[in-house]
């Protein structure tokens, strides 16, 4: 105590200490929350962390919305494409099954019209040809014959298929012209001695050479015609072997070196 009297400036700084002592305590504290609370802070100009979590949700999702729409509308267009494509390839087969159902229609009618009229000319038809040196007599002048040539009926159907093959859109007598002229080659010395062997012998008639004698059927003008000229009818003489239709040909060595006979239709005849 004497000490404290003599030293009377100890008081104040014993009164200073035991207030900082008393209140270092609260210090710390008030330290450890500033520094704590300045940790939590965020980095200049950085988002907080729910915000940027929050922003990336949103974009992640407008991305997706937006690529889904994308894809969406690609699988729409596809689907439509493959629709109108099977609709187009459907429309097609239709239209194809249909004109081959209209051709088969038409075949089908044309067809039976040649038949009745080859049914019904075939009873009557001659069996036999009848010839002198010369020429083709009718079936009422037989006995002037010199000769007789046998007629089948395959031979026959040749005969009018040629007729249909090279006079199909001629007029009726060149028709019966047409089939003149294969029976002249018959009774020709120059010639086969066959309507089959007349018929197909090399590049004398050009449905032959090219397939479309094969594919023809007798119409019954066609049908008509050949009879006619087996009964003896004549459109041309019996010296005319060579017919050419002078706006189709490629080859003019008939009309140049043969003499012309008569023009029926679109066919030049010649002997």
């Amino acid at each position: 105590m004497d000490f404290i009297r003599r030293n009377q400036w100890i008081t104040p700084l014993l009164g200073v200490l035991f207030i900082f002592v008393m209140s270092l305590p609260f210090w710390m504290d008030s330290k450890m929350t500033s520094e704590q609370s300045f940790t939590e802070l965020p980095a200049w100009g950085a988002q907080p962390a729910g915000s940027v979590h929050h922003a990336q949700n949103v974009r992640t999702g407008t991305t997706f919305m937006t690529w889904n729409e994308n894809h969406t509308q690609k699988l729409i267009h596809q689907v439509k494409s493959e629709q109108a494509a099977a609709l187009k390839a459907e429309q097609h087969k239709k239209k194809a099954a249909q004109i081959k159902a209209n051709t088969a229609t038409a075949k089908a009618k044309a067809m039976p019209t040649a038949v009745t009229a080859s049914s019904s000319i075939s009873d009557s038809t001659p069996t036999h040809l009848y010839f002198t040196r010369t020429k083709l007599l009718s079936q009422s002048n037989k006995s002037q014959a010199t000769w007789t040539y046998a007629l089948s009926d395959k031979e026959q159907l040749l005969l009018e298929r040629i007729v249909m093959a090279e006079a199909e859109g001629e007029p009726y007598e060149g028709k019966v012209a047409v089939a003149n002229v294969v029976l002249n080659r018959l009774r020709s010395a120059n010639f086969p001695d066959t309507i089959k062997d007349v018929i197909y012998q090399r590049y004398q008639f050009s449905p032959v050479t090219n397939g479309r004698f094969e594919r023809v059927t007798p119409n019954a003008d066609s049908v008509k015609a050949v009879h006619a000229a087996l009964e003896g009818q004549k459109e041309v003489p019996d010296n005319t072997y060579y017919f050419v239709s002078l706006s189709l040909a490629t080859d003019f060595d008939i009309p140049n070196t043969r003499t012309k006979v008569e023009k029926i239709g679109h066919h030049t005849f010649y002997k």
